[in-house]
């Protein structure tokens, strides 16, 4: 039997092919499609998904958190480095908003335990 977190990656790659069949058969080769089918589908989605709803699984939270920041982040600067006018600008946003936020997210939690310490 599947557990839940197994059926949500399941359903997310199933997300990642369908999207990748849709950008083949419609030629769509714009960076911000690409960014949506590799980063946000299979990673952000299902991670920041399961760190919501799933708080006493194998996995804490904040792991969650930092794993889908992490890899994202990585992603997105590859498709920095061939991207170019527009799309690099819109790319270097994204890339700077998910690292601020990755920021704020752990300050926040830092700013938690001092509180309680």
């Amino acid at each position: 039997m599947l557990s839940r977190e197994n059926r949500v990656l399941a359903i997310a790659a199933v997300l990642f092919v369908a999207g990748l069949s849709i950008g083949l058969i419609l030629e769509i080769e714009h960076v911000l499609f690409g960014v949506l089918v590799v980063v946000v589908i299979p990673i952000l989605g299902p991670q920041l998904y399961l760190a919501v709803t799933d708080g006493d699984g194998e996995y804490a939270p904040r792991t969650r958190i930092r794993t889908a920041a992490l890899v994202s982040l990585a992603l997105l600067l590859s498709f920095l480095a061939v991207a170019d006018g527009t799309d690099r600008t819109i790319l270097g946003l994204l890339a700077g908003g998910v690292a601020l936020g990755y920021l704020c997210y752990e300050g926040g939690i830092g700013y938690r335990r001092a509180r309680e310490a």
